[in-house]
């Protein structure tokens, strides 16, 4: 039963790949850069405001920082999977527009390979990017022009981690990442009012691959009798990335023929294709955990140099503040289901890593959750939402106000145990 176990989810995480470039979103900035960033972490860290530096338990892949693989049990399985759904409103000085987006998000195995060695192997999104925005100007003649914007696609990792223990105190982790997706882009100017008058088309798609390296480390130590402290923190090192850029100039005309059929002339076209080198941008983050077996709470720093990246405008460097609580009342409960739920608040607060309009983007909120044990083991069905705002109406910006819910289930089990009776 346990070879058709390991061959099933070996399946299933195989062919769930290419699912998981399918997810949509919806945000005007994930125009710029690489798109929107996706909060590192499943719902688990999520629930509690993306908590990762100093996080230790046993029945999480925290990915974020991967010395924390070490903590899982030295005979355990983890198979993590989830998607996640997000609605949001948009709001100018003039309009207001509402998007609801929902998709596959991530799969990711914990497993040990010796008592002071565990790993992990996932897919998991970087950026998401997804927009459709309709605009309107004056020609020279007064005319309306209609002006059209689109977005999609994205970019993912695929990653295998590595945790060692060094001692009863320290562990040290190390990430490779291997990053892969497409963005695709189109922007269409036309005449509204005169449909023979022809329209004009941009799109281009920029396909990005390459390699990154992520360090990790986590001394925790006891301080009381049954209190843990952890301290935290990880490392990006700056990696370079290949871009494959195609481009489509198009122009066209559209009438109808005697038939009253509408048919379209082309009336230029024009394909190139390029390619240049950019990176991904070193950066750190560190924070901790203090925890006892009701309690964790704890919080992180991160920055990260995107000012320095090259081949992307409007980047600039990034900062975040993560905290958060996770109370469970009783893990061990027998006859109260409900002292067994991990109930989770937090909040983050963010300087984006993009400058628009010399307006450095914010993005802030609150998180809550829940880990919703599934029997009476440690797999568990976790959600969590996000509350928050990013943007601002100043300068011709929108303002986002959105919410974010992940639903993911973490199947834990006991592995390379024989079993001495039937």
């Amino acid at each position: 039963m346990r070879s058709k176990s390991i061959l099933l989810i070996g399946l299933t995480f195989l062919l769930s790949i290419p699912a998981l470039g399918q997810k949509n979103i919806y945000s005007t900035y994930s125009r710029y850069g690489l798109g929107e960033l996706v909060k590192q972490g499943f719902g688990s860290n999520i629930g509690y405001g993306s908590l990762s530096s100093g996080l230790r338990v046993d029945d999480v892949i925290n990915y974020s920082n991967p010395a924390s693989y070490t903590a899982q049990d030295t005979n355990s399985f983890i198979f993590d999977m989830g998607i996640s759904a997000n609605t949001s409103m948009q709001r100018s000085s003039d309009a207001k527009i509402n998007r609801t987006t929902a998709g596959f998000d991530h799969l990711a195995i914990g497993f040990p390979v010796f008592r002071w060695w565990k790993s992990s192997i996932g897919v998991v999104p970087l950026s998401h990017v997804g927009y459709h925005v309709t605009s309107t100007t004056l020609s020279n003649d007064l005319d309306q022009i209609v002006n059209e914007y689109e977005g999609s696609g994205g970019v993912r990792q695929f990653y295998i981690g590595n945790g060692f223990n060094i001692g009863d105190h320290l562990s040290v982790g190390l990430n490779y990442f291997y990053l892969f997706g497409s963005t695709n882009y189109r922007s269409a100017s036309y005449l509204p009012q005169d449909p023979y008058s022809g329209q004009f088309q941009k799109e281009f798609v920029n396909t990005l691959s390459g390699s990154r390296f992520q360090l990790g480390l986590q001394y925790h130590w006891n301080i009381f009798s049954d209190y843990t402290m952890t301290a935290g923190a990880s490392y990006d090192l700056q990696a370079d990335l290949n871009v494959e850029r195609d481009e489509k100039f198009f122009s066209f005309y559209q009438y109808s023929d005697s038939d009253g059929v509408l048919r379209q002339d082309t009336i230029d076209r024009v394909n190139s294709s390029s390619s240049f080198t950019t990176q991904y941008p070193s950066g750190y983050r560190a924070g901790f955990t203090l925890q006892n077996p009701k309690l964790i709470m704890g919080a992180d720093f991160k920055y990260q140099n995107w000012s320095k990246v090259n081949g992307f405008d409007n980047l600039n460097d990034s900062y975040s503040l993560q905290a958060g609580v996770e109370y469970t009342p009783d893990r061990q409960a027998l006859r109260n289901y409900f002292k067994r739920v991990n109930y989770r608040l937090g909040g983050y607060y963010k300087q984006s890593y993009l400058t628009i309009n010399n307006q450095d983007l914010k993005d802030y909120g609150i998180t809550f959750g829940l880990g919703i044990p599934l029997k009476y083991n440690k797999t568990k069905f976790n959600v969590a939402l996000q509350l928050g705002r990013r943007g601002t109406t100043d300068q011709n910006l929108i303002e986002e106000n959105y919410a974010i819910i992940n639903f993911n289930i973490t199947f834990y089990d006991f592995w390379f145990i024989q079993q001495k009776y039937q």
